[in-house]
């Protein structure tokens, strides 16, 4: 079929997901943004922010929901992670007033580990990265370690049966569903507070529409 995309062309789109690179990342950020704002904003609206809480979202692509953020309570505090340095720049870019006002900053990582002392963060959250994880186990403990005694951890991520059915979630992708993922949070030292799944619509990275199924879990340490 004419522009049917390769192989090489959804390992590049995989690629770029994962850790968006140079001018195709840069694009990729922008549509990360829009395809991701209802999920994004949902981990968001389970974090019940309270004044004065320091936040760490891990991966947080270009930040343009950041604004929504920062309006849920007074004094917070965001802190931004991610392996990109092309999505940073363009996070710092985006974000540079609230970068002025002492309210935001963005660090770049290593995705295995958090370059944050024990107990930083009332809240952390985190927003379809969950595929990316090199050891998962490893990396749910060090969100704990960085989360101070009982602070809120919110994943969210799209269920493995709407991943499955995209043509790049082959390349570089570990899917899971809904008690997979309960499971994990479980055993590396989390408490499972609440579940959440809702249905959206979405223009998919490959370019056309497609319903997803996303699960927002609210854990605590």
């Amino acid at each position: 079929m004419e522009n049917q995309p390769t192989i090489e062309d959804l390992k590049a789109i995989a690629k770029q997901l994962s850790c968006p690179e140079g001018e195709h990342g840069v694009k990729t950020g922008e549509v990360m943004n829009v395809n991701n704002i209802g999920m994004t904003q949902a981990a968001i609206d389970a974090l019940s922010l309270q004044p004065h809480d320091h936040i760490l979202e891990i991966g947080p692509g270009n930040a343009g929901h950041l604004a929504y953020l920062l309006k849920k309570a007074s004094n917070l505090q965001y802190q931004g992670a991610d392996i990109s340095e092309t999505i940073l720049a363009e996070a710092r870019k985006i974000n540079e007033p609230f970068i002025a006002a002492a309210q935001a900053s963005f660090e770049l990582t290593d995705g295995e580990t958090l370059p944050f002392p024990s107990d930083s963060f009332e809240k952390i959250f985190t927003v379809n990265t969950l595929y990316f994880w090199k050891n998962t186990g490893d990396y749910l403990q060090e969100i704990e370690r960085v989360l101070k005694p009982d602070g809120l951890f919110v994943l969210c991520f799209a269920d493995k049966t709407f991943m499955e059915k995209l043509p790049f979630t082959p390349y570089g992708f570990q899917l899971y569903n809904l008690s997979e993922s309960e499971s994990l949070l479980v055993r590396n030292g989390f408490n499972v507070i609440k579940k959440i799944t809702n249905t959206e619509e979405i223009n998919s990275n490959a370019g056309f529409k497609v319903t997803r199924d996303y699960h927002v879990i609210i854990a605590k340490r």
